[in-house]
């Protein structure tokens, strides 16, 4: 009897959607502590707090030669870096409290955070397809998605922002006006990119409004209740979590002029003519990728037969997921076009395709007219949807779906390829096949 029992608890638990999304979350969590201590650094925390700062022997991977200096003023009661919003510091910061002033202190909650949307990447898709399927290849296709990963293992100020969007994304979806509007507050408060996600959110939540009431008054009155309930709750968290930052280090005088300083810093961070910048266009297509970003990569080493290597490379780069982003656009735009005209309303479709709108896109005419700085790294924020999207398109068709299972699988081998921190074993084998290294 009690064997029987423990066969169907087994069978029930390898069935559960939320035990395969922990496996897959639970692996990316490991993967990113292993690789925490590398690089280390050579120069003491004294050295590396105040400019000129020499981020290689600091130990900094990219804009970590910003933000961990930011933290150690702050631990010291200093305001510093106030033209980002301060949670992800904050974070960085209680992780120096537990581990210490090192790689483990900076990133640890980072790297626990960028895991965390791994999970939610699942649960989303889940909401949106009620398909177990869909759910895990989507936390499969993000979690593996190496520049993400890389992003999320820095010390720098995404992977809390995302995090927090996610997690309002499917507090919203489920209907939890104000649980969502903090979370998504939250994000504001990590990232000043994250209220391009609560545009789209609260964009989406608008066509469902016009959708469900045929009344225009009514549909609109009801859109303005969720903007009060989500909308209002997040300004007011960014708002209150800028007065507590303020008042504490004396940074300026009301948060308002806080965020009249980061709109007027981010407002003028525009380029000329003469600057190489990768622009929207080439985040995400296969013919005109930007250029591999090197964001640590320490100088090739040679092996006993000659053959070069690197032991420590963080890059970000287009992905086999990438490249899918311009047939996920299209699919979506063809089929909530097909839904609206069968009188069915295209939740899914508009849902992803507002959060590419205010995601994406909104940086074409940031870039391209009002040549505000842009960085590749920025299509992070978009990469889940990508996820989410891409497995529905090719579900239910056979042959489709071996073609999304051989794309996940290129997913992942691309993932190990370009693995930040390879063993020797692997970087042998690598060499072996010819492949980089």
């Amino acid at each position: 009897m009690l064997r029987k029992l423990d066969s169907v608890l087994r069978s029930e638990m390898f069935r559960s959607l939320r035990f395969w999304l922990a496996v897959i979350t639970l692996v990316i969590v490991v993967l990113k502590l292993l690789i925490i201590p590398y690089p280390w650094p050579e120069l003491p925390p004294a050295a590396c707090t105040n400019p000129p700062i020499d981020g290689g022997r600091c130990g900094f991977i990219f804009d970590e030669a910003h933000y961990i200096p930011a933290v150690r003023k702050m631990l010291r009661g200093e305001a510093a870096n106030n033209e980002h919003p301060p949670l992800s510091k904050a974070l960085m910061m209680l992780g120096v409290l537990i581990f210490g002033d090192n790689p483990h202190g900076w990133r640890t909650i980072i790297t626990l955070s960028g895991a965390a949307s791994v999970y939610l990447v699942g649960l989303i898709a889940y909401e949106l397809t009620n398909s177990k399927k869909i759910s895990i290849i989507a936390s499969l296709l993000f979690g593996f998605d190496i520049t993400s990963f890389n992003i999320s293992s820095m010390a720098i100020l995404d992977a809390p922002a995302l995090m927090f969007s996610l997690l309002g994304a499917l507090l919203l979806l489920r209907k939890k006006w104000i649980l969502s509007g903090i979370s998504l507050g939250l994000a504001s408060l990590s990232k000043t990119s994250a209220p391009f996600v609560m545009a789209g959110l609260l964009l989406y939540t608008l066509f469902e409004s016009l959708y469900d009431v045929e009344d225009l008054r009514l549909a609109l009155k009801r859109w303005v209740r969720i903007l009060e309930l989500t909308g209002f709750v997040a300004v007011a968290t960014m708002v209150a979590g800028l007065a507590v930052y303020d008042y504490g280090y004396g940074a300026f005088s009301t948060p308002f002029e806080h965020i009249d300083y980061i709109l007027n810093y981010h407002s003028s961070l525009t380029f000329s003519s003469g600057d190489v910048v990768d622009m929207p266009l080439s985040w995400a297509n296969p013919i005109i990728q930007f250029p591999k970003v090197p964001y640590y990569v320490v100088p090739p080493r040679m092996t006993a037969d000659g053959k070069e290597y690197h032991p420590i490379a963080y890059y970000g780069m287009q992905t086999p997921l990438w490249w899918m982003t311009w047939i996920v656009v299209a699919f979506y735009m063809y089929l909530a076009y097909m839904k609206l005209r069968n009188g069915e309303f295209p939740r899914m479709e508009l849902f992803i395709l507002s959060w590419f709108l205010m995601n994406y896109f909104i940086y074409f005419p940031l870039a391209y007219l009002f040549h505000r700085w842009v960085y590749s790294f920025y299509f992070y924020m978009t990469v889940p949807m990508v996820a989410v999207g891409l497995p529905r398109i090719l579900i239910g068709d056979k042959t489709a779906e071996f073609i999304l299972y051989g794309l996940t699988l290129a997913q992942i081998a691309w993932f190990f390829l370009y693995f930040p921190v390879k063993p020797t074993w692997f970087i042998d084998f690598l060499l072996a096949i010819g492949a980089p290294a």
